[in-house]
């Protein structure tokens, strides 16, 4: 891949940062919002929901992140050596992308960013709906909450959907914690790197040039 086209994904990325960094001001403004005894009924409600609907903007930008620079691959067949399967990742071009962008950025695979499992949560929640149906004999359900761990108490972890403890920067979902805290940090040293390698790809085109 050449720099003009490592250009292209990189400001790609850059971008997704920007606007996920910028749904997490949102998000703060919604939380202070939630605590103002001073609102009416319909205002304090669409705060309760800003929050939420500003932590699903923030994944999915985190999401977009995530899938440019660690893109879906297809796992290694049975029998197929490790080598066999290196050749066919070799020549899958997603595979490619990702691992010449990893090295731009210097990331591996540890990366918090790397996994999408809340956000998959969110994106296939219907789902997650029907296996609460299939599988909660209670009929017990609550869904946006806005508190610390001891908020409520009684219903089944699988009942509880969408729980965010701002005193811990935690989303739960379904008894499964997710730190938005670090994705956040994550993509504030990403876009910083952004940054960077289009300043130093801009320089390298001016001495070319």
């Amino acid at each position: 891949m050449d720099d003009f086209l490592k250009g292209v994904y990189i400001s790609e990325v850059k971008k997704q940062c920007e606007f996920g960094l910028a749904a997490i001001k949102y998000l703060n403004h919604a939380l202070q919002q939630t605590n103002n005894r001073d609102l009416e009924k319909e205002e304090s409600s669409f705060y309760h929901s800003e929050v939420f609907r500003q932590i699903h903007s923030f994944l999915t930008h985190a999401s977009n992140v995530s899938r440019i620079i660690w893109p879906p691959q297809f796992r290694q067949k049975k029998k197929e050596t490790d080598e066999e399967y290196e050749q066919r990742l070799q020549q899958n071009d997603k595979v490619v992308r990702g691992r010449v962008l990893k090295e731009e950025y210097d990331l591996d695979d540890s990366n918090p960013l790397k996994q999408r499992t809340l956000r998959d949560h969110l994106e296939h929640y219907d789902e997650r709906l029907d296996h609460w149906r299939n599988n909660n004999t209670n009929r017990v359900i609550v869904s946006d909450i806005i508190g610390p761990a001891n908020t409520i108490v009684g219903p089944a972890e699988s009942g509880l959907m969408r729980w965010f403890d701002p005193t811990r920067n935690v989303f739960k979902f379904r008894g499964e914690e997710f730190d938005l805290q670090t994705i956040a940090t994550s993509i504030d040293a990403i876009l910083s790197t952004s940054r960077t390698l289009e300043n130093e790809l801009r320089e390298r085109r001016f001495n070319t040039a």
